[in-house]
């Protein structure tokens, strides 16, 4: 496996195959309009990434840098890849790169429809590296648990992420767990 990222500024043809995975992947309500994230991803620290092995597409990620620490806003692995290794191998890529990797997952709320696929996912984070924060945060698809690769989230960071996606316009909503 050679999975390398590439900038889906400079790629049309990944950036359609991103799209689509996107769109198939994250809830209507989770989703951003696609033109907000390509428009973001023209700044500095906000990014699209493909990710390849070889010439064949394993999916993408969505992501804010503030200093070291880095946010998957969105990640997602192509449904032909899942369970060969990807996911994982794009999590390492991030983790030796940045110093702190952030993302928000589901709650794990046995009522939800998809419960068992919740609890999947967080398996597989907590397998991959990734610390339950304490922190649940309120964003535009509902409410999250916050992981990090760190175990003592740097609160005010984390909300400088929010801050630069918003054009400083959105403090987000982030309160302790509860017990």
């Amino acid at each position: 496996m050679e999975l390398v990222g590439i900038d889906l500024n400079h790629a049309p043809g990944l950036r359609k195959q991103a799209r689509t995975l996107y769109h198939t992947a994250f809830p209507r309500q989770e989703r951003l309009p696609w033109w907000i994230l390509r428009l973001n991803a023209k700044r500095k620290g906000i990014d699209l990434t493909a990710f390849v092995d070889g010439e064949r597409f394993c999916g993408f990620t969505a992501s804010v840098t503030e200093g070291d620490l880095h946010f998957l806003l969105f990640f997602a692995v192509d449904d032909a890849q899942r369970g060969k290794g990807y996911g994982s191998a794009v999590l390492q890529l991030l983790q030796k790169q940045y110093q702190t990797v952030v993302l928000n997952v589901e709650l794990l709320d046995p009522a939800a429809e998809n419960y068992d696929q919740r609890k999947r996912r967080f398996a597989f984070y907590l397998r991959n590296g990734f610390r339950d924060t304490g922190y649940h945060v309120w964003e535009v698809g509902g409410k999250f648990r916050v992981l990090s690769t760190d175990a003592n989230l740097d609160v005010a960071r984390y909300r400088e992420i929010f801050k630069k996606l918003s054009f400083g316009l959105w403090d987000v909503k982030l309160r302790p767990a509860e017990k």
